[in-house]
């Protein structure tokens, strides 16, 4: 009868969508679940995983077709996700992406690129916290599948409503007490790397020799090395840059609207 009740009540979240967020304005994170980072080929989140690190905890669906919500226990012993369920990167790469775009590190990275910085340097830490043990939760499928368009509406700033019932099961999840805390740790860890990759840039960029006024680089290398220059300067220059744990706090602190 359990599982009836919750095969039910997971259709319920697919079916009942009467109701779309409304945008708050015109901005908007057009990335997949799936995203790279800045277009640059690194390891990115995959259900494989939490097979590699089995998550402690494990968030199943509850309450009823109106009012969803999610009970949190043990993850329940084997070495494969639990059937009905997802593996859950509490923070997700789209996050980072877009902390990285809004910040406007990306023209950072690909400048470093350009002078043969490897992007798996740059990055690749970074996906790693993403895809690592700390990150990682079982969740119900239904609720895993909502999330993605919760978060990007969060980090929007576009209302979110009850209409569609999933939005008030995925916001129980994000608020549970250790989701909330672990995931905003995760933020700030995320944060450290980026201003680790801004004071590594700092340091090679004060190494390439500043051409005197008029005369213009000769080689496509130097050309690269000053527009490496330049972008570094021009984001050391921005005053209040985008974090991780801004867009984060956005949407762990998300309020649904009844409707």
């Amino acid at each position: 009868m359990r599982s009836l009740q919750l095969y039910i009540l997971s259709g319920a979240l697919v079916l009942f969508r009467t109701c779309v967020a409304l945008p708050a304005s015109d901005s908007t994170y057009p990335f997949s679940k799936r995203s790279t980072l800045c277009g640059l080929n690194v390891r990115t989140a995959v259900a494989q995983d939490c097979i590699d690190n089995r998550p402690p905890l494990s968030f199943i669906l509850s309450g009823s077709q109106t009012r969803p919500t999610v009970i949190r226990q043990n993850s329940p012993d084997g070495d494969d996700i639990p059937p009905g369920s997802s593996c859950d990167h509490a923070v997700e790469l789209q996050v980072l992406e877009a902390a990285i775009q809004g910040s406007g590190m990306c023209e950072l990275v690909a400048a470093m690129n350009r002078i043969r910085v490897a992007p798996t340097k740059q990055l690749q830490g970074m996906a790693d916290v993403i895809s690592g043990p700390a990150n990682l939760l079982f969740l119900a499928s239904s609720i895993s599948n909502a999330k993605e368009s919760f978060i990007i509406n969060s980090m929007a700033s576009r209302t979110i409503t009850s209409a569609n019932v999933a939005n008030i099961a995925v916001n129980a999840y994000l608020q549970d007490p250790l989701v909330t805390s672990g995931s905003l740790m995760i933020a700030r860890q995320l944060d450290v790397l980026l201003e680790d990759l801004l004071t590594d840039a700092v340091q090679r960029a004060s190494l390439i020799f500043t051409p005197p006024p008029g005369q213009r680089p000769l080689s496509r290398d130097e050309i690269n090395r000053q527009e490496f220059k330049e972008a570094v300067d021009h984001v050391v220059s921005l005053q209040d840059r985008l974090t991780v744990t801004t867009l984060w706090n956005k949407v762990v602190h998300a309020a649904v609207v009844p409707c």
